[in-house]
This record gives C-alpha cells, sequence and structure tokens, in this order.
C-alpha cells in the first residue's frame, strides 16, 4: 500500500502505517495558527478495509472523508470513527483519494467551460509564475465580478460559483457583462495549502487601499475594480470546519451603510430557494460586527464597496458538511448557486 499526496491539493503528513491503521497529520504550511485542510491518495490497498486516524482533533466532518476514483467526482464515505475514519477498498480502488471535504479542481472548471463555450484566459501570473485562469462573458456595460478561493481550502464557494454561472449564462441578465476569478489563490490551489491566515496575510486579506498588494492576483482584482468600478462583486467561501454557525450557509455582511441592501438580498435570495438547494436562511447572517465579523476589515467584498459605494458586494458562506437541509452534497451545491443568480436576477429587475 501507498499512501502520498502527490497530485493537485494534496496535502498530508503520515506519521506511522500498519496493515490496518494509519496514522496521519495535516500540513498547515505557512498558515499561522494551523487550519483543517488535509487530502492524500492511497494506492495498492484493494481488498483491505483501513481506519485513518488524526493525531488533533476537528479533522473529520459528520460523514467521515470525502472520496473520490478521479478528483472530480466525491461522496463521502459515511465512516466517521473518533478522530478519523475507516474504508474498505474493493476489489477496484487501485487509486483512491480522500480529503476533509469534497474537492473542486481546476481541471473541473476546464469541463464546465468547454460544455458552456466559455473561453478560459489568463488573468494575471500568479508569484510562482502560473497563469490565474478567468473568463469574461456578457455584452453589457456594467460589471458583476464573481470570484472564489481567495482561501485555497474553500472549495465549496466553487460548486456554488458553478452554479451561478450555469444560470447566468443559459438567462442572461440584459445589461451586465461579468468576470470571474474561481481560484484566486491559485498556487495555493495546486500546491494543496490551507490559505486560510497564510502569513503574513491571506489573499482575503490583501484589500487595504492604503498598502500596495503582496498578491499578483489580488493587485489584479484591486485594478479591475478600480478601472470598472462593478456593480456587483460576489465572493464565495466556506467557513471553518465544523459546528455551529459553521455547520449553515450564510452571509457576513460587511457594511453599515449597505446593510438595508443586504438584508433585502438575503430575503430574495431565502424566497427563491428551491427544495434541492442547500438550505440558506437570512436568520442565520452575521451581521456587521457582529462575532467575528469585523467591519471594516480589508476584504475583496468590502475593497468593491469603497470603489463604487452603490455596488452589492457580499461574500457567500457554504458549510463543508452541513446537516438536515444544509447537508454538502454536489448537486445541492449547484443549486444553491442557480438559486444565487435568480435572486440576483430579481434583485435587478425590482
Amino acid at each position: 500500500m501507498k499512501l502520498h499526496k502527490n497530485f493537485v491539493g494534496g496535502n498530508i503528513d503520515v506519521v506511522s502505517v500498519s496493515e490496518t491503521e494509519v496514522h496521519l497529520k495535516n500540513e498547515p504550511r505557512d498558515t499561522a495558527g494551523g487550519w483543517f485542510y488535509w487530502a492524500f491518495c492511497v494506492e495498492g490497498a484493494e481488498g483491505k478495509t483501513i481506519s485513518f486516524c488524526f493525531d488533533e482533533p476537528d479533522r473529520v466532518g459528520y460523514y467521515g472523508a470525502a472520496v473520490s476514483r478521479d478528483l472530480r467526482t466525491w461522496q463521502w464515505t459515511n465512516s466517521a470513527c473518533g478522530e478519523g475514519f475507516s474504508y474498505t477498498f474493493g476489489p477496484e480502488d487501485s487509486r483512491v483519494y480522500f480529503a476533509h471535504h469534497m474537492l473542486y479542481h481546476p481541471a473541473r472548471f476546464a469541463d464546465f467551460c468547454a460544455s458552456c463555450g466559455l473561453q478560459i484566459e489568463p488573468f494575471c501570473r500568479s508569484r510562482k509564475g502560473r497563469e490565474v485562469p478567468s473568463v469574461r462573458f456578457g455584452q453589457g456595460q456594467q460589471w458583476m465580478v464573481l470570484t472564489a478561493r481567495h482561501h485555497a481550502c474553500e472549495s465549496t464557494g466553487n460548486y456554488v460559483l458553478e452554479g451561478v454561472l450555469s444560470e447566468l449564462l443559459q438567462r442572461p441578465i440584459p445589461g451586465f457583462s461579468a468576470l470571474c476569478v474561481p481560484f484566486v489563490d491559485f498556487d495555493g490551489v495546486l500546491d494543496g495549502d490551507q490559505g486560510k491566515n497564510r502569513a503574513p496575510y491571506d489573499h482575503n486579506r490583501d484589500y487595504n487601499r492604503k498598502v500596495p498588494a503582496i498578491y499578483p492576483e489580488t493587485a489584479a482584482l484591486r485594478a479591475f475594480v478600480d478601472a470598472h468600478h462593478p456593480a456587483f462583486a460576489f465572493d464565495f467561501h466556506s467557513p471553518w470546519h465544523i459546528g455551529g454557525e459553521n455547520d449553515k450557509v450564510f452571509i457576513p455582511q460587511q457594511s453599515f451603510l449597505k446593510k438595508a441592501d443586504l438584508d433585502r438580498f438575503g430575503e430574495l435570495f431565502e424566497s427563491v430557494l428551491t427544495p434541492g438547494a442547500m438550505q440558506y436562511r437570512h436568520a442565520a447572517d452575521v451581521g456587521p460586527n457582529e462575532g467575528w465579523n469585523r467591519v471594516p476589515a480589508p476584504y475583496f467584498v468590502s475593497y468593491a464597496m469603497d470603489a463604487d459605494p452603490a455596488a452589492l458586494a457580499l461574500g457567500l458562506e457554504t458549510c463543508f458538511f452541513g446537516k438536515d437541509g444544509t447537508k454538502f452534497s454536489e448537486s445541492a451545491a449547484l443549486e444553491t448557486g442557480e438559486c444565487f443568480a435568480e435572486a440576483l436576477r430579481r434583485w435587478v429587475g425590482e
């Protein structure tokens, strides 16, 4: 049996391996204070039942690990136990991927774009010289900006974003063009970094107008926002690991001045949710200066509101696991994104 992290998004530290039990740690890398993301691959374990145990708490969710054989289609193992999970490898399971949650890889986004006729174009080059992908569509004079993965590990937001894009492409909103940057921390996504709380600060803390951007992606987004003054800016995230508000879909409201608009959009979003979507409730939103939600903060959505005080800018947090009506699945997250786009359509039509 071989256990490794040699794939896009891989992150693991193997402590010990026996015939039936593997002890693991995740790699915080340059994340200050640690975080919970991990992803690894097992090869050559056909027919075996293995327990995977983490030496730290808060590393496995309600439904065990996310499991995939192709890095595109994911399911839950439904085998959480203590600080780990177990898995029985079938006779055909020569290579199996496991992760903290359901990953969303750049290859999937490329497949989605190809199926929709979208042309991927480089937005900028990352610190490591990689071309950061983006797409643009629409013919309108007003702009909306759609982003995800300001924190590299937060892939649930990509599924919601794909649903938003799908709906907007099928039923465009007249008068608007869109820029989408689906992997803002592109190096972190490919390398398997946590991304959150990256030292000295992460990508979504790099929007202080008094300080030059330290990341090429955020510098390019700042320049685009300053040049185009988008009417809408939406940033798709995942919250903390598990429990309490982290089991919900919610909006952290980032403005006192725009609170009435944020409340109205939340009400619209809740009103258009379909039964198959993850159930967002406006009452679960975190208001300005409630708890950890400090205002103002050097976030992307705050920067967009500063560029155009009339803009509607917000982040949407989509739980990694969820419970009951918010349980995460690919189909539910995609449908949530479609509902989000419908709420936006109604907002424009009001």
